[in-house]
């Protein structure tokens, strides 16, 4: 059996040059992440999705820093070998560089975080690339991205066009040349993930993208279908954890209310004598 080895940069380097998949899931939690961590994945992103799916956010630019500082804690705290990456929450690194780098050091000294996300374009390169020499890594996340979903119309595929999948080439050009060290493409055409594995120095993931990339990246919530929200349809389920809880929850309210449990050998139990003494201690009414 292969012994497991902490995922670093060069370990991503190495996977992409041999052509070895990369395995990256969204996390959000502690027990997640521990079953995830012994099962073997090589990245684990604490995204915006992660408080829309479980704190019941409507749109991704109301999460806050606190939130997924408090998820990146409790990923962190149990994680042994995946590499930990924190999504920068909305406006966080927009702004100035300084906010951003700020931004960044916080997830990392604070949170447990290795490396930052960011939904980057050509505008902010600037401010990322100051993350990057900051001693900071960052990935970038191109094509739909959450935080713009008014500029982009919704939560459609990105890059469809011509001159709108040129642009996706652009931002990921520039963002390489800040220094990112990894690429997430969500929901654009296979032929600009293909392009770009095959143009890039750094691994390129694909989440909703098409099989052609150096890695796969889903979220949790929608592989194992434990969410409040729909499913995006780009997305894989592998099992209904949804049914499960349901069912789990509803065999307990079924049997509480119909005094099947707990039985009553169940609980602590006072010897006699106490009990006992116990009656001859309590105020008479």
């Amino acid at each position: 059996m292969q012994q497991r080895r902490k995922t670093t940069m060069r370990v991503l380097q190495d996977m992409k040059r041999t052509s070895t998949r990369i395995a990256a899931l969204g996390v959000y939690d502690a027990p997640m992440a521990a079953i995830a961590d012994e099962i073997g994945f090589e990245l684990f992103v604490i995204g915006n999705s992660g408080p829309m799916s479980l704190f019941g956010y409507k749109n991704a630019v109301q999460v806050a820093s606190e939130d997924l500082r408090f998820m990146t804690l409790a990923v962190s705290r149990v994680t042994r070998y995946a590499m930990v990456v924190s999504t920068m929450p909305y406006m966080s690194y927009a702004i100035s560089r300084e906010e951003g780098v700020r931004t960044a050091a916080r997830l990392v000294s604070e949170a447990g975080a290795e490396c930052v996300q960011c939904h980057g374009t050509r505008d902010s390169v600037d401010n990322i690339r100051a993350i990057v020499r900051a001693g900071v890594p960052v990935l970038a996340h191109l094509g739909l991205q959450s935080v713009r979903k008014t500029e982009q119309s919704g939560y459609g595929v990105r890059g469809k066009r011509a001159e709108e999948a040129f642009s996706i080439v652009q931002d990921a050009l520039a963002l390489a040349d800040a220094g990112v060290f990894a690429f997430t493409m969500e929901l654009v055409p296979v032929q600009v993930t293909r392009y770009l594995r095959e143009r890039l120095d750094v691994p390129v993931l694909s989440l909703g993208s098409g099989p052609f990339a150096d890695g796969i990246y889903q979220v949790s919530a929608d592989v194992v279908g434990f969410s409040v929200f729909r499913r995006p349809n780009s997305s894989a389920q592998f099992c209904d954890g949804n049914a499960v809880a349901r069912q789990g929850i509803e065999s307990f309210i079924e049997a509480a209310r119909a005094r099947h449990y707990p039985q009553a050998n169940v609980g602590a139990h006072m010897s006699p004598q106490d009990a006992e003494r116990l009656g001859s201690l309590s105020p008479r009414t």
